[in-house]
């Protein structure tokens, strides 16, 4: 009988110790920078310095490609909120899915996530062949969402 109850308590312990999955590990396989970098096929746009990284399944194609596989960069604004930059090779997917918003900055492929009138992300494409996702890690009034994916689009992630 002191053994099981040994065994239990063990179990117990170990599962307080696991720390829970972060937004973007619930999204793709955690790993750094270095790591997710050289196991995609493209160069990815950073937002800035990334808290977290993860690699992800491709948004289209064969799942087994590697080179299929899309980036996750978790990182935070000046004002402290947390977001998730999503970037993939297009490889003949498609945003029709997703309602069409404006233009910007030479971003012509730009699309709400969850609708246009409550968005919870953007999502556009841009003319080098890649598929980006802007969410924040929490949430976010749809004009900080957009304010953020201006930010981005000036930045360079339309090119």
């Amino acid at each position: 009988m002191f053994v099981p109850l040994l065994f239990a308590a063990a179990v117990l312990l170990a599962d307080l110790e696991t720390p829970a999955p972060t937004a973007l590990g619930r999204r793709g396989f955690e790993t750094d920078l270095p790591t997710a970098v050289r196991a995609i096929s493209f160069r990815p746009f950073m937002p800035g310095h990334p808290t977290d990284v993860a690699l992800l399944t491709p948004f289209h194609g064969e799942s087994n490609l590697s080179r299929n596989e899309g980036i996750g960069l978790e990182y935070s604004t000046r004002d402290g909120r947390a977001w998730i930059l999503s970037e993939w090779p297009r490889n003949g997917g498609t945003l029709a899915e997703f309602a069409p918003l404006p233009a910007f900055g030479g971003c012509t492929d730009v699309h709400a996530v969850g609708g246009r009138e409550h968005p919870r992300g953007v999502v556009w494409s841009t003319p080098r062949g890649l598929v980006l996702s802007l969410t924040p890690d929490g949430s976010a009034e749809p004009k900080t969402i957009e304010a953020e994916f201006r930010r981005l689009v000036e930045r360079g992630a339309c090119r």
